[in-house]
């Protein structure tokens, strides 16, 4: 079994072809989510193992890079793109199967049971999750969304998408709960709208 557990630098050269065939570049946070998805846990914060760790993720890149999997070019200032080699895409057909039909999370990091039934409820009580049963999506107001994901006018918008984030992250293997989290995140960008604008 242990054969059919691939390394981090094996799980983004993977994540990297799943996501574009072989011709597709990405950037750290695109490449991180679809790891994250492969092997859940693996690219966790330690500190915070609600959060993908972009550290972890470019650790295992680079790695791959070395190993020749994939190339790293340079775009936009301060950002930085990847795409498969050769070599990189035959690893990944060959090895494309053992992400299908082997388990490759690390053991999940327990998040507070008191923590992730507490939030639980405070969502299935809030008004933007009785829209979404209810099929108003399109009614819930930016206080109703502000209220559900705990963000308020005076934070910056990389808090918000951070907030919301961690909430996802939170419940992501919860799918019912996941699903109506996605559609009030979707209702709106970043909240904090003047619901009496026009």
């Amino acid at each position: 079994m242990i054969n059919n557990k691939l390394s981090n630098q094996e799980i983004v050269t993977i994540a990297i072809y799943i996501l574009g065939s072989g011709i597709g570049t990405f950037d750290i946070e695109t490449i991180a989510k679809k790891a994250d998805e492969i092997a859940p846990g693996r690219f966790r914060w330690k500190t915070d193992p609600n959060m993908i760790s972009d550290s972890n993720t470019w650790d295992a890149l680079s790695n791959a890079r070395k190993k020749g999997y994939i190339r790293q070019e340079a775009m936009e200032k301060n950002t930085d793109s990847y795409l498969l080699t050769e070599e990189g895409i035959n690893f990944s057909k060959k090895n494309l199967k053992k992400i299908k039909s082997f388990d490759q999370s690390k053991i999940r990091i327990p998040v507070s049971k008191m923590i992730f039934d507490n939030t639980k409820i405070r969502l299935q009580s809030s008004k933007a999750y009785q829209k979404v049963l209810e099929n108003k999506v399109s009614e819930i107001s930016s206080k109703e969304y502000n209220d559900f994901f705990r963000i308020n006018n005076y934070m910056k918008n990389k808090q918000k998408i951070e907030k919301i984030q961690k909430l996802k992250n939170l419940f992501i293997y919860d799918e019912k709960l996941k699903k109506i989290i996605d559609q009030v995140a979707g209702s709106q960008f970043t909240g904090g709208n003047n619901d009496n604008q026009a």
